[in-house]
């Protein structure tokens, strides 16, 4: 019984790493560094491929693998790719989205290409925020999306610390715990 015990407790341990962990692994080599923040908190799916996050009614999805990643030949900026990546989604058919802010955003690991943006999915208007991040050596897009009744400068501001959240490794708890400092926080 003991035996049993030992391997479950293990078995989870692999399969929800983020349960125990002060940062989220959203990739093989990026880290969403979450210990301290609301974001600590959220919820994954556990249905699809592991790559969306619940906090209310805020929904992260993340991925490596967006429209046109597989197209970068490695010198390419992440204004170019996020043209392609864009030139994609319209060849797609669907509205357009209403582009509220376009802005970089220096992170810890790297930059962040940040569009604050209305978008339609799926039949209904959300307030979101497209990211294209370089994260280390990585390069990874995410999306955060919440109904269009949340004040822009709310989702600037949540953008801006999913974004200083980023990491490419989680080397322990103390460093990936380490608070976002509040001068980095002023996006004015």
């Amino acid at each position: 019984m003991r035996r049993m015990a030992t391997a479950l407790t293990l078995c989870a341990g692999f399969i929800l790493p983020q349960a125990a962990a002060a940062c989220a692994q959203l990739s093989a080599q990026v880290w969403m560094c979450d210990r301290g923040t609301p974001w600590e908190e959220a919820t994954w799916d556990t249905v699809g491929d592991g790559s969306t996050r619940y906090l209310g009614e805020v929904i992260l999805n993340f991925t490596q693998e967006w429209p046109g990643y597989d197209i970068a030949d490695g010198t390419s900026t992440l204004e170019e790719q996020y043209e392609t990546y864009s030139a994609w989604i319209a060849a797609d058919g669907g509205p357009a989205p209403e582009v509220l802010k376009v802005d970089r955003i220096d992170t810890p690991m790297g930059t962040t290409l940040r569009h604050l943006q209305y978008d339609e999915i799926e039949g209904d208007r959300t307030m979101s925020a497209v990211m294209l991040s370089d994260v280390g050596s990585a390069r990874i897009m995410l999306y955060l999306d919440t109904t269009d009744t949340m004040p822009l400068d709310e989702m600037d501001k949540m953008s801006f610390e999913v974004a200083m959240m980023l990491r490419d490794t989680c080397a322990d708890e103390i460093s990936c715990a380490a608070p976002i400092p509040a001068a980095a926080l002023d996006t004015e």
